[in-house]
């Protein structure tokens, strides 16, 4: 069966011998004269250059011919000796000791798609964790501009009690479709604008702390209700995850000013990025002091809810605490500004994978210090310190409007794709263990 090329330009490309990884254009209606020297209209192989001779290559009416009438050494295609033959796609050439073959060009639209598959592979095989299937971010957020009662909003925060946690069979394990956190947000946004409007209008400065608590808290305690939403097992309620985020705020706060105070030689080194390495491991630190003994939260989900609790309360004190050191009253409605639009994007998500990522390796088990060194653990607490390492770095990209570069966008929609990733490991977990309950009271 006859192939013929419909394209303007193809490439013959030495894969082994002298000319190994030479690649050679062939334009529509052209010939080429592979030759001893590089006289003109000839291109020069390294094969015949001790023997002389020529071969020509013609690409004309869309096939490929070799003309080797004057090459003294043996010219073979598919093993068979030629002189004057046609060339196939997929056909091997043999000019001496040297093999080639036709391939066509490679088009800039499949370079792009095999640089980003290969960066995906890798970013991948880092983390460890399964790419995403069947996922949709509409999905997840289609409930957020629907009509819900206030009895619904209640309903929704009522979770996680002895009274209010559903038994496995009746969990649900598809992707959650939280919608109260905005909710949350609206609310929080609208007493943060009254208490900047009543300010300008009055200039009372008893309404700063209260600015400063709301503004730093708003979008914080927000995406928290995302995670407390996304907690499809709903076994844990919101007294505790409140509890572990102003706790475990704080005291991740501390152990970190004791981690920079004894491992100063870290910031004299590597200057902010040196937070990447020490919050993230004081944060991790909390979440194993204060819940790693129960086993009764033993989902993925649950260490997923534990580690935004206790990022929420890190980031929101230390908004509060850099809004309290602004020089102006505009200085700090910036800050506020900023690092609340940032919020989402840096500690709540860095802490949730790190613990996500420690519960799937403990399970239904009292933590023991061994976990630590699971490595699908070490990959996800690595990237969450290499992520925040490159967060605080001094340089960037290419500033934009509201995240001031593109690499705070880059770096945040990184950790929500380990984030997402995790759910779907979570959501799995739950999924075979419903099924095994299900084969196991179907058997009794």
């Amino acid at each position: 069966m006859e192939t013929t090329l419909d394209l303007s330009t193809l490439v013959l490309e030495c894969i082994d011998g002298k000319d190994d990884h030479f690649k050679i254009d062939v334009q529509a209606n052209q010939s080429i004269v592979l030759s001893a020297t590089d006289a003109e209209n000839c291109v020069l192989i390294k094969e015949l250059e001790s023997h002389g001779g020529a071969v020509i290559v013609t690409y004309s009416n869309s096939k490929i011919w070799i003309d080797a009438t004057d090459c003294p050494v043996p010219v073979k295609i598919n093993g068979n000796m030629v002189t004057k033959n046609e060339f196939r796609l997929n056909d091997v050439l043999r000019i001496g000791n040297s093999i080639w073959r036709i391939t066509t060009p490679v088009r800039e639209q499949d370079q792009t798609n095999a640089t980003v598959n290969h960066i995906r592979k890798g970013f991948t095989n880092f983390i460890g964790l399964e790419e995403l299937k069947d996922f949709k971010l509409s999905s997840i957020f289609s409930q957020v501009f629907k009509k819900h009662s206030l009895a619904e909003m209640e309903d929704q925060l009522i979770t996680g009690t002895y009274n209010n946690t559903p038994a496995l069979t009746d969990i649900e394990t598809s992707w959650a479709k939280p919608w109260l956190f905005s909710r949350m947000l609206l609310i929080s946004i609208a007493i943060s604008v009254l208490m900047i409007i009543g300010f300008r209008t009055f200039e009372n400065p008893n309404l700063l702390p209260g600015l400063m608590f709301i503004g730093s808290f708003a979008v914080p305690v927000s995406t928290l209700i995302f995670f407390l939403e996304m907690n499809a097992p709903r076994n844990i309620s919101v007294f505790m995850v409140m509890a572990l985020a102003f706790l475990g705020g704080v005291t991740s706060l501390f152990i970190a000013l004791i981690l920079f105070d004894r491992l100063e030689f870290l910031s004299n080194i590597m200057h902010a990025s040196a937070a990447g390495i020490i919050e993230e491991s004081a944060k991790v630190l909390v979440v194993v002091l204060i819940v790693g003994r129960f086993t009764r939260y033993k989902w993925i989900l649950n260490g997923l809810l534990f580690g935004a609790a206790i990022g929420m309360g890190f980031a929101a004190f230390e908004s509060a605490g850099y809004a309290y050191r602004s020089a102006s009253f505009d200085g700090m409605v910036d800050n506020l500004i900023l690092r609340g639009l940032l919020s989402p994007f840096m500690h709540i998500v860095w802490t949730a994978n790190a613990s996500a990522a420690l519960w799937f390796v403990k399970g239904d088990r009292k933590f023991n210090w061994n976990m630590l060194g699971d490595m699908r653990f070490l990959r996800v607490l690595f990237s969450s310190m290499i992520l925040h390492m490159i967060w605080n770095a001094e340089f960037g990209i290419l500033p934009i409007p509201v995240f001031l570069d593109i690499k705070y966008l880059i770096l945040g929609v990184l950790a929500w794709i380990i984030c997402f990733r995790l759910v779907q490991a979570g959501l799995k977990q739950l999924n075979e263990a419903r099924r095994a309950e299900v084969e196991r009271l179907s058997a009794e």
